[in-house]
């Protein structure tokens, strides 16, 4: 495989490409605090002047983002807030609620896993908790957005797989990654 390097710009090309999806992938990764523009900024100086790989180039463009905007909460906010359990859902009284709404590790967990596609180990990683807790905030975002929850095979109740109930309009993810 032929190894393309940054000449000519192309990361920042590629970022002012994907700009808008960039950035809705970096503002639903930031906890409270942060510039989505920031963050893209911030990844694109990460890249720039690395190797650049047709193929891969938003996939790791994205990563890049992902890294920057959780880098960015564990260092503005402090670290329990990232971690700390999500609370009680009430689902008489909220009804389903848009990505975008839910508590942070809860967003995180289920836009990494779910929207783009990371391995339950590769989110772990990223989020710095383990694998279990990974499946149960992605449990719990999946509850508040509508999803009932089944389980499929008797032998192993592990496997979880979700049936949409109800689905917000208004929810970034779903409109930019469907």
């Amino acid at each position: 495989m032929k190894r393309e390097t940054n000449h000519g710009g192309v990361w920042r090309a590629l970022f002012e490409e994907q700009h808008s999806e960039l950035t809705k992938v970096a503002k639903i990764l930031l906890c409270r605090q942060g510039s989505p523009e920031a963050t893209v900024q911030t990844a694109l100086a990460e890249l720039d002047g690395s190797p650049f790989h047709k193929a891969f180039g938003l996939v790791s463009a994205t990563r890049a983002v992902v890294k920057a905007a959780i880098a960015h909460n564990y260092i503005s906010v402090d670290s329990w807030i990232l971690t700390a359990p999500s609370g009680p859902v009430d689902y008489e009284r909220s009804g389903p609620q848009p990505l975008e709404d839910l508590p942070w590790a809860e967003r995180a967990a289920y836009f990494l896993r779910e929207v783009l596609a990371y391995s339950r180990r590769d989110t772990a990683l990223l989020l710095r908790i383990s694998d279990a807790n990974v499946d149960r905030l992605n449990r719990f975002a999946k509850k508040r957005m509508g999803y009932a929850i089944h389980t499929l095979d008797y032998s192993d109740t592990l496997h979880l797989k979700p049936t949409r109930v109800a689905r917000s309009a208004n929810s970034m993810a779903f409109a930019s990654y469907e």
